[in-house]
């Protein structure tokens, strides 16, 4: 068995089916709702990722880093969603394959990839539906490729004593 043999078969060898895997349940909200709204929305579904629809389609994404870095970080607690979202949105079809999800993860940095069939929108794959599925090698390299950081450089000179437990 390949590097993905685990990745992308279940136990009793039949290739795994992104409808096995997706979150089915995808709560949208649309372009002109404020950011205060898809925060709620975003708590009461227990998500951090929600599509921002207009006119039936998928025009961005928004995450709870989105807000948290494009609005609250710039003091703006109300604006509309479609000033912080992010408009590349990355899918791939109903009928692609785990290894899909992954090189669109690991290729574009995302931890979330919209499922679609005919462009409709069926379901979300995120690292954590992954990780409830399965774990190899193979993904734990697209992990490292998603999260790669920079030098870890210490803006705030401090002595550790500072802190306590």
């Amino acid at each position: 068995m390949n590097i993905f043999g685990f990745l992308f078969n279940t136990n009793s060898g039949d290739s795994m089916n992104l409808r096995d895997v997706m979150s089915k349940k995808v709560v949208c909200c649309r372009d002109c709702d404020d950011i205060i709204f898809v925060s709620k929305v975003m708590k009461e579904n227990d998500i951090g990722f929600v599509p921002i629809v207009s006119d039936k389609r998928v025009v961005g994404v928004i995450t709870d880093r989105d807000i948290v870095v494009r609005g609250v970080s710039n003091g703006d607690f109300g604006g509309n969603v479609s000033n912080y979202m992010t408009r590349g949105v990355f899918s791939v079809p109903v009928n692609g394959t785990i290894r899909d999800v992954v090189d669109v993860m690991s290729s574009n940095k995302v931890k979330r990839v919209i499922v679609e069939d005919k462009k409709k929108i069926v379901g979300v794959v995120s690292i954590s539906d992954l990780f409830n599925c399965f774990f190899d090698q193979e993904l734990f390299s697209a992990i490292k490729c998603i999260w790669s950081i920079g030098p870890n450089v210490c803006k705030f000179d401090t002595d550790i004593d500072d802190f306590y437990l």
